[in-house]
């Protein structure tokens, strides 16, 4: 009995030791396609697979028969499970540490950034509204994440709010909001850009597109109002020139097309100075693991990612370069690539196209009024020396009839201008709309007449 036992055992460990050999690429090609061994070793790396069944084999062929008996099975499997569960927890108790302290730590960040100083008098920015209300605009401005749009990645998710209100078609609702589709009958004007177009931190009736809206409704009084002017505020937070391209070509390419498309740019284009959208790096890790992403995300693997890259960096290198010449010139030659591309769409479309280069806190603005300005600008530097950058290039470059500066309108205004780091108040919202409508109405003759 014992040398039958034996025997069976030894038979079992080589056919696991012969079944892990064989459990390779081309013994499989044999019997499943090339594709099902990809998606195999996707899910399960068949090294892993091989690994295994060698060990089990090796372990059958080894272990003493005295350890096949109840009592003793039981005792391994005791001391496995304990073993296994104390890992486990330990495990997760470091992961919710590092994930607790990165919450913190983020919202820590965003409150400096964004709420450092809400805790002081903001009459100046907030001239209409009473404390309650400010923190009301607050929450729906920052409560809403986005949503998933193809091709552009994400778009403001709809929502109605007192101050805040977005259309499901993922533009922001205006004073006096034409409708949708827009009839084309109508005078319609699209304005794109991101969150600074948006208006984040302002209600609905002092965004950019409100003010121009009312503007334009006056500028008609007296003339044929079976024809009036409807602007669509499809600016979205983190979006830059190369998203606003994409959404204006899939708008009109969907049969909305406008008369006017607006594109107010310059802060994000420098942020996202690696043309890549918010969510580029997700989505990559996303596709390089099929869609299973809940291991790589674990803090834990993310703090060894971390600490890799940073191993990877040199020294030298390891800052951040925000007046890295080259890198901005390459971000300015990206904006007028698309810039170009977006005129050849509206010409097939023939849609006339204004393009702005908008004003930033870090840009020819006395920091000293600027509220929200102590906790400094991170990446938004870049914008500081690249508008440096771009103020040269235009001086040395004609940009078309169609180009608007308007980024040194706050050079010599000195009180606040900004409801958070880089976000505009309701009033200079509405100076930047009198500047672009008084572009529109001096002798531009675009579809304002």
């Amino acid at each position: 009995m014992k040398s039958n036992f034996k025997k069976i055992k030894y038979i079992i460990g080589i056919s696991f030791i012969v079944l892990g050999i064989l459990t390779n690429r081309i013994f499989l090609e044999k019997f499943i396609s090339p594709y099902a061994i990809v998606e195999l070793n996707y899910r399960i790396p068949i090294i892993l697979i091989n690994l295994i069944l060698i060990t089990l084999g090796l372990f059958l062929i080894a272990v003493k028969k005295e350890y096949f008996l109840p009592e003793k099975i039981f005792n391994i499997y005791k001391f496995t499970a304990i073993s296994f569960l104390s890992v486990f927890l330990l495990f997760a108790s470091i992961n919710v540490f590092i994930y607790g302290y990165r919450v913190i730590k983020d919202v820590g960040f965003y409150k400096s950034q964004i709420f450092f100083s809400y805790n002081k008098p903001l009459n100046e920015i907030y001239p209409t509204l009473m404390g309650r209300d400010v923190n009301l605009l607050l929450y729906e401005t920052w409560s809403r994440p986005y949503v998933y749009e193809p091709y552009t990645q994400f778009k403001e998710r709809p929502f109605k709010g007192k101050f805040v209100n977005v259309h499901e078609a993922g533009f922001r609702l205006t004073k006096d909001q034409g409708p949708w589709p827009p009839d084309p009958r109508n005078l319609n004007i699209f304005l794109f850009g991101g969150s600074t177009v948006f208006n984040y931190g302002v209600p609905d009736d002092q965004t950019i597109a409100s003010y121009l809206q009312e503007m334009l409704s006056s500028q008609q009084a007296g003339r044929d109002k079976s024809h009036p002017y409807y602007v669509y505020n499809f600016g979205r937070g983190n979006y830059f020139s190369s998203q606003e391209k994409i959404l204006f070509q899939e708008l009109v390419n969907s049969g909305f097309i406008p008369d006017l498309a607006i594109f107010l740019d310059g802060l994000n284009d420098f942020y996202y100075f690696d043309n890549e959208p918010l969510f580029t790096e997700r989505l990559r890790k996303f596709i390089d693991n099929k869609g299973k992403t809940l291991l790589v995300d674990l803090p834990l693997i993310n703090i060894i990612r971390d600490i890799k890259k940073i191993a990877d960096v040199q020294p030298d290198t390891a800052a951040e370069k925000y007046d890295d010449k080259e890198l901005l010139k390459k971000v300015i030659k990206q904006y007028v690539a698309n810039k170009q591309s977006i005129e050849n769409t509206a010409s097939a479309y023939n849609v006339k196209t204004l393009f702005i280069w908008q004003p930033v806190p870090t840009y020819k603005y006395d920091l000293k009024y600027h509220i929200f300005s102590g906790k400094g600008f991170g990446k938004f530097l870049y914008s500081k020396y690249g508008y440096e950058v771009m103020e040269d290039f235009i001086r040395k470059n004609n940009l078309g009839k169609n180009f608007l500066w308007l980024a040194d309108i706050q050079e010599n205004v000195k009180k606040p201008l900004y409801v958070d780091i880089d976000h505009y108040s309701g009033d200079f919202s509405s100076d930047i709309a009198k500047r672009i409508y008084n572009f529109l109405t001096e002798g531009k003759s675009y579809v304002v007449k």
